[in-house]
Parts: structure tokens; sequence; C-alpha cells
């Protein structure tokens, strides 16, 4: 028993490192496989017990501090590290798919405030300063490598304001981002780990998605938000636009949950399910119209079972 927790131990640590320096080494394309570098401290965890998965975690941070630096392990932690020893520990106490994820990306943002106020504090550096500049020196990156493409004259001053746009709004809601991303990074490992648990056999309680459903009175917190978007304070601006990004996403997943209802109790041909897949991806309006649907599910209840009527 214990050479088979130590042997998944060394084969977890070596998985999720691996992953991870993938992320690090491997520009754009890294992001897929850094995604996932939770992965194998959750999957241990739920099979060999939430001591493996937290072995695993720390076994990858030294791995990385001995072949990247200390910097990259920090990041391994506040990225892959927390998520893998928070979201396995929920799911073992039979929390739910939609409960773990929600409470697994809270303890993150904690974490990932603390260890930034701290660096703030340490160092005397402005963190919202660097944010700034790092956005700037990617747009000038990408610019210039645009440029070297070929791309000049109307086509590429076109380019640049649009990137400078974007940079400007990522600038303002990059709070929502960070939280939105990790609730992805979470959701995409739970699917990953439930598909190969299933495989091998390892029961892991998610709750059926279609069923997914945000709490009622996070209704209010939506419609404050919105009024609070109408106040010319900066600041208070800026944390109503945040907080409706957040809320506009939970209900965008709430939509999703509704149409996959829909979709089971009409038995929709595979073939229309990926059309509104890739318009989900592709086309923002659609997102928004399926936010909206999850909005009015509170009221339109669209999930209720039809009663038969007698004729």
């Amino acid at each position: 028993m214990l050479q088979g927790r130590i042997l998944d131990v060394i084969k977890g640590s070596v998985a999720s490192a691996a992953l991870f320096l993938a992320f690090l080494l491997l520009p754009i394309v890294g992001l897929i496989p850094g995604s996932f570098a939770a992965a194998p401290g959750i999957y241990y965890a739920l099979k060999q017990g939430r001591w493996v998965g937290l072995s695993i975690v720390v076994a990858s941070s030294l791995l990385l501090a001995a072949v990247a630096d200390p910097a990259s392990t920090v990041i391994y932690l506040l990225q892959a590290g927390i998520m893998a020893v928070a979201l396995s520990e929920f799911l073992i106490r039979i929390r739910g798919g939609a409960r773990s994820i929600v409470y697994a990306v809270a303890i993150n943002l904690c974490c990932i405030a603390i260890a930034a106020g701290l660096y703030g504090y340490l160092t005397g550096s402005d963190l919202h300063a660097k944010v700034v500049r790092g956005v700037e020196t990617s747009i000038s990156q990408t610019a210039k490598m645009y440029e070297k493409a070929g791309v000049a004259g109307q086509e590429l001053k076109a380019l640049n304001e649009s990137m400078h746009q974007a940079g400007t709004l990522i600038v303002r809601v990059y709070p929502a981002l960070v939280t939105v991303a990790l609730g992805m990074i979470a959701m995409a490992n739970l699917v990953l780990v439930s598909k190969v648990a299933a495989r091998n056999r390892l029961p892991v309680y998610l709750g059926a998605f279609r069923k997914y459903k945000n709490p009622e009175p996070l209704i209010w917190l939506l419609i404050v938000a919105g009024f609070a978007m109408l106040v010319e304070q900066t600041q208070v601006h800026l944390a109503a636009l945040n907080v409706l990004i957040v809320l506009g996403t939970l209900y965008l997943v709430q939509g999703c949950a509704v149409l996959s209802h829909l979709f089971a109790s009409y038995k929709a041909p595979v073939f229309i399910r990926l059309i509104v897949v890739l318009l989900l991806i592709f086309q923002p309006f659609m997102a928004l119209a399926v936010a909206a649907l999850g909005i009015f599910d509170l009221w339109g209840d669209f999930r209720a079972p039809k009663n038969p009527q007698n004729l």
C-alpha cells in the first residue's frame, strides 16, 4: 500500500511538473497543457487520499524549483498547486462539482490576493503599474511581430489602435478575467479527472450539469452592479464592471445547463448541438443570449417537469 502511494506521488509530481514546464517553455501552445497541471494532484488525491495529493503538489514545486526558478514555483502554486489541493478536498467531502469549483476558486483568489499584497509590501512596488507595463509590452511585441510579417500602413495603424483598446479594457477588468480563468481551469481539470476516474472505476460525485442553478439571491447582486455602472466615480464603476463580468459568466454557465437540459429533453441531433457550441465560441451575441437565458431561468424555470394534460 505504501509503495503504491509513493509510486503515485512520483508519477503525479512528474506529470504535473511536466505539464507546467510546457506552459513555461512553449508560448501560446503551452497554455493548453499548463491548464491541466492540477489534474494529476486531483486524481491521485481522489484515488489515494488527500495527503498523496498534497505530496504531489509539494514534490512538483521542488522539481520546478530545481529545474526552473523560484518565481516559476510560486506561479505553479498559485495557478495549479492550490487548485489541486482545494478542489480535491471538496470533492473528497462530496460537495459536488459546482460547489467544489466555486470554493476552490475562492480560496485560490484569496491566496493570490495575499501573495500579491505581500509582494507589494515587501518590495514596495506598484503591482497595478506592473500589470499595465506588462500589457503594453505584450502589445508592442505583438505589433512588431505583425510588422515583421509584412503588415504595414493603415492596416498596421488600425491593428495597433484595436490592440491598445483591448489593452485598456484588460487593464480595467483583469481581476474579473483572473477569476473567470481560474473557474475555467478548475472546470477543465474536473472534466478531465472525471473522465479518467470513470475509466478506472473511481467514484467521483459531480452532480448533473444540466441541473446547475445559481443561488437566487445572486440576481440582486447583478442588479445592484448594473445600476452601479451608472455611477461616475471611477472605482465604483470599475468594481461594478468586474462584478458584472463574473456574474455574467456564472449565468452563461446556467444558460448552458438549460440548453443541455433542452437538448436532452428534445433529443437534439449532434450537428445541432455542435452548431450551438461553435456559435457560443465564435459569436459573442450568442453568448449574451445564453447568459440572458440563464438569468430568465430564475422566473421561467425552463427545466421544471411539465405535467401531462388531461384530454
